[in-house]
């Protein structure tokens, strides 16, 4: 029988695949379980509409997201901390990059930064990679609080 996943199943396939199973698995347990629907002509207009409907949604998430980096690279951002000597108390790291970034008007997520924890005032480079595998580099410039 034929039938489309709308979940993954193990040794059988992935979500939205069109795969081939028998009907004693698939009314007694696929079925059941919510995890796969009849492969009807209409079932396949609606997975084809889905699949177009997403290609649409990521082709605009990535040019999204290289106009972000394009607007990013080489940009200098502050960020004050408390020091002592040149020594900071704490250290500067991708969690108040990201806040950076946000409050220049970024929404970067923390996970997309690579930056190396930072315990003396000075200057760093820090890199956005975006899921859609553009990146950018930019510098964070750390100054005593006064």
């Amino acid at each position: 029988m034929k039938i489309i996943l709308m979940e993954d199943v193990k040794e059988l396939g992935h979500k939205g695949e069109v795969v081939e199973a028998s009907e004693g698995y698939v009314r007694n347990f696929l079925f059941p379980q919510h995890f796969a629907v009849e492969a009807s002509e209409e079932a396949l207009r609606a997975l084809r509409e889905k699949e177009k409907a997403q290609g649409r949604r990521e082709k605009k998430q990535e040019n999204e997201e290289k106009k972000l980096a394009t607007s990013l690279e080489g940009r200098e951002f502050v960020i004050t901390a408390k020091t002592d000597h040149g020594k900071l108390y704490g250290s500067i790291g991708k969690k108040e990059v990201a806040s950076a970034l946000k409050k220049a008007g970024f929404a970067i997520s923390e996970e997309w930064i690579t930056f190396a924890p930072q315990k003396e005032v000075g200057s760093a480079e820090a890199l956005v990679s975006f899921p859609s595998g553009f990146e950018a580099a930019v510098t964070i410039v750390i100054e005593d609080n006064p």
